[in-house]
């Protein structure tokens, strides 16, 4: 193992680890009322990837609940293909650390606020105005745990990009630049495939949209309504209203008041303190590496 692959572990490792506890992991959950409904009917909600963010990984915890807290059947669609999802949903945009590395490779490290759904990339990349680079993206679940996605080849004509399927709060892009400059990635535009439920809802009822973790662990609810939404070919989709933390791990009591969720996004004193341990980090770890270097070349002589 040479010691530039080892100076660029360190400081990768010593960035994952700093930058780790900056996404928001045990952000509050969320609720949101629906519109009123006009009459009885299969109706189609979608759920933003704020809603998604603070769910379980499976969707498990949804819950459609009227004012007397009782249940509404729905069937979940989560198909990147179905014709009833909406579109890509946009995420907001990821902090983007760069680093370039001797081997000719550069990192770039997206930390988002939230645990998204994430299944679609768009690269904005401003120079050079020529490129075609094969890349890598990495699920970072750790600071040295990377989950390999997908491989990617980025040219001006080719800058969006499927991924599978993936909640997480930090990727990882590898680029190869070859004999190459680095590429100058100034934004990541983020996007989760349409996600909706087609429930059926009532007139004169009041119904919000609800995480349950009463049954955290149990499978997904199974309504008999799933027997009869496959003929379902426009369903009126209803709208939510804003998006309400709730407090505790079970279902909040029907409509009551509920602060807006503000998100978990850091403060520049935050970043400021990140940047500070970072280069500490990274000071610490070529010292130990020149430190190593020197102890074997003592030992030869």
């Amino acid at each position: 193992m040479n010691r530039s692959y080892r100076i660029r572990e360190m400081l990768l490792g010593s960035l994952l680890a700093v930058t780790g506890a900056c996404p928001a992991q045990d952000l509050p959950r969320l609720a949101a009322a629906l519109d009123t409904v006009k009459s009885a009917g299969i109706y189609r909600i979608v759920l933003p990837p704020e809603f998604v963010s603070r769910c379980l990984p499976d969707l498990s915890d949804i819950r459609i609940i009227d004012g007397e807290g009782k249940e509404a059947p729905y069937v979940l669609r989560t198909g990147g293909n179905d014709p009833l999802n909406a579109g890509p949903l946009p995420i907001p945009d990821p902090k983007i650390h760069h680093w370039d590395s001797s081997n000719r490779h550069s990192y770039y490290l997206l930390n988002y606020d939230d645990s998204y759904r994430i299944d679609r990339l768009s690269l904005v990349i401003t120079q050079p105005p020529l490129y075609r680079r094969t890349a890598v993206v990495f699920n970072v679940r750790e600071a040295r745990d990377r989950l390999k996605l997908v491989t990617i080849n980025i040219d001006p004509g080719d800058s969006v990009f499927t991924l599978p399927p993936v909640r997480t709060g930090r990727l990882l892009i590898d680029v190869d630049n070859g004999d190459n400059e680095p590429l100058a990635l100034t934004r990541v535009a983020t996007f989760q495939s349409g996600i909706c439920l087609l429930a059926y809802l009532q007139p004169r009822r009041r119904y919000r949209l609800a995480p349950d973790m009463s049954h955290a662990g149990d499978k997904p609810p199974q309504y008999d309504l799933r027997y009869f939404t496959d003929t379902v070919r426009s369903p009126v989709t209803i709208g939510l209203g804003p998006l309400m933390t709730v407090s505790g791990t079970g279902l909040p009591a029907p409509f009551r008041t509920a602060e807006k969720t503000t998100g978990g996004r850091s403060g520049p004193l935050l970043w400021t303190i990140v940047a500070f341990i970072l280069a500490l980090l990274l000071y610490v770890s070529v010292k130990m590496v020149r430190a190593l270097d020197k102890r074997k070349h003592d030992d030869r002589l």
